[in-house]
């Protein structure tokens, strides 16, 4: 437990943990006092659009810069998210002091549970954050328009079950659906970083980062006319929404299972890969 702790410390005191906290905290933040305040402004915004906030949230809003911002970082939050703790543990002296004290099972793991706990806690706040923003800025009893019934989920989709409880409890379940996605990535990217051990921080970072960005564009034509099953499509409920066909909860554990069994192969090839050294 003393080595989880110890790792926790060090991946808050991570610059680019703290960029990542910075940078989502204010888009959290900024994006619905934007769209409240500087779009509604235009005459006759809300009343064509509405003001409910269950169209401005973070994950849903594509009138503001926000959404943008999130959907465009998405393969870039997982490796700041890690920052880089096995890297420079490996290029430092730390590294062997560790390995002196404890078994390579127990400062693998230690990695590994210390960068899920953290990117999923930080993502929960940051976008609870936002809920609580968005909620205050905005209310749920004005009138719903045309452009907010194409926003509810469909019927039979795994998003329909939390929506009939209340468009607060979507959200809410999208906060967990997309901390839970961005902290199984994290761990990918861990354990991409032990298989290749990387000679520098620059490659360290970029490799992790290009690795996940093709495997979405891969992903994207081979299941160009199955989007149900793409990870970025199901996490995002605007891009959810636009779909012809439902996003069911078979279709989200499907995917998470694969997400998962790929996750622990990349770990078993990075425990032997590491396993000379520790």
């Amino acid at each position: 437990m003393s080595y989880f702790i110890s790792d926790i410390k060090k991946l808050y005191k991570s610059r680019m943990v703290q960029l990542t906290l910075l940078l989502l905290g204010i888009v959290a933040v900024v994006d619905p006092l934007f769209v409240r305040f500087v779009y509604g402004k235009q005459p006759g915004f809300f009343e064509q659009v509405g003001a409910n906030p269950f169209q401005f949230w973070l994950l849903m809003n594509s009138s503001g810069w926000g959404h943008t911002v999130y959907r465009t970082l998405l393969f870039v939050f997982p490796v700041l998210s890690t920052g880089l703790i096995f890297f420079y543990e490996r290029q430092s002296s730390v590294y062997e002091l560790l390995m002196s004290r404890k078994s390579h099972i127990q400062y693998l793991i230690s990695k590994i549970v210390s960068v899920f706990v953290t990117t999923f806690l930080n993502f929960s706040l940051i976008l609870g954050l936002n809920l609580v923003v968005t909620n205050l800025c905005f209310s749920a009893t004005d009138p719903l328009t045309e452009q907010y019934n194409y926003l509810i989920p469909k019927a039979g989709s795994f998003a329909d079950v939390f929506y009939r409880i209340s468009p607060l409890a979507t959200e809410m379940a999208y906060v967990v659906l997309n901390a839970l996605a961005l902290a199984l990535l994290a761990v990918l990217v861990l354990g991409i970083q032990m298989i290749f051990r990387f000679p520098n921080h620059y490659i360290a970072f970029l490799t992790p980062f290009v690795i996940l960005y093709a495997l979405n564009y891969a992903e994207g034509l081979l299941l160009a006319n199955q989007m149900q099953y793409n990870l970025s499509v199901i996490i995002q409920p605007r891009a959810a929404s636009s779909l012809p066909v439902c996003i069911t909860t078979a279709d989200l554990l499907l995917v998470f299972g694969l997400l998962f069994a790929v996750i622990m192969v990349t770990l078993l090839v990075g425990f032997k890969r590491n396993r000379d050294v520790l």
